[in-house]
Order: structure tokens, then sequence, then C-alpha cells
């Protein structure tokens, strides 16, 4: 049952990503096209700019988590190749998770309030609450417990997991 909810998060979490994305690419295209190849009658959208850098917000929160699911932090990796006892290595990397699940539920809480105060906010130039943006910070942080819980309840069946997805994609 884990396994299914984790799945369907998993590829929820990736179609979002990949929809946000399609959507920054045409919008801002269609910007570039409208600012420099069109006669002089026809602008870029007045908040097309803004609606781009703000969907960017998502993407960065969605695929924090992405990172974590796939444990592809570079530095945290350096560090602990370092560390030659695997009982010691062991004790760290648990510290560092519970260290990353302690941070990311301050980041879960305060980024709740931050959307709940920005609610009657609206983008300049169109009529949209800042807070639709401000929710990809507790959204984003929210899927990363998400992962740092199944691999804490997983453990080392987490990591083989991810080492195995890793192997199969390179031979693709």
């Amino acid at each position: 049952m884990a396994s299914l909810i984790y799945k369907t998060v998993n590829k929820a979490r990736s179609i979002v990503i990949i929809s946000i994305l399609v959507f920054t690419v045409s919008l801002c295209i269609l910007q570039v096209t409208l600012r420099y190849f069109t006669f002089i009658s026809m602008r870029p959208f007045a908040w097309g700019d803004e609606i781009v850098r703000l969907c960017s917000i998502w993407v960065i929160f969605l695929g924090v988590s992405l990172g974590i699911r796939e444990n592809s932090h570079f530095s945290v990796d350096f560090f602990l190749n370092k560390i030659t006892s695997n009982n010691a290595r062991k004790i760290v990397e648990y510290v560092l998770d519970v260290v990353a699940i302690i941070v990311f539920l301050i980041i879960t809480y305060q980024g709740y309030r931050y959307t709940i105060t920005n609610v009657t906010s609206y983008l300049q130039n169109i009529r949209i609450s800042m807070a639709w943006f401000y929710a990809a910070i507790p959204v984003g942080a929210l899927l990363c417990l998400f992962e740092y819980g199944y691999r804490l309840a997983l453990g080392n069946s987490y990591k083989m997991k991810v080492l195995e997805n890793r192997k199969t994609s390179n031979k693709e």
C-alpha cells in the first residue's frame, strides 16, 4: 500500500513539474516572440514575465523533493564518501536525515504562515493571489518530508531502490 501511495505521489509530482515547465517555456517563447518579432501594435503580456518568474518557484520547490528522492546532493555525497566506517556513515546519514526533517518542518510551518498572510496580495498586472505562488513553499517542503519519511521507513532498501533505478536509467 505504501509503495502504491509513493508511486502515485511521485507520478503526480512529475506531471505537475512537467506541466508547469511546458507552460513556463511556452509563455516565455510567446513573450519573446511578441517582444521582438511582431509589429508595434502587438506587445507582450504585461503579466507574462511575472508569471514565468513565479512559476519557477513551483518548479524549484517540487524539484527539491525529486533531488531528495534520487539522493543527488553532491556536497552531502562528497562528505559521506569521506567516511570509511560503515557504522559511522549510517549514523551520520541518519543524523543528516533528522536534521533535514527538522529544517523542512520549519520551512513547512513558516511557508504556510507566509502563504496565509499573502492571500489578499495580488500580482501587479493580473488579479491572481500571491498565495497561489507562495503555496509552493509548504507544498514542496511537505513533499520533502514525505521523501524523508519514506527513506527512513525503508532504510537501506530505499537506497538500494535508488541505486537500481540509476543503473537501469543509465543502461537506457
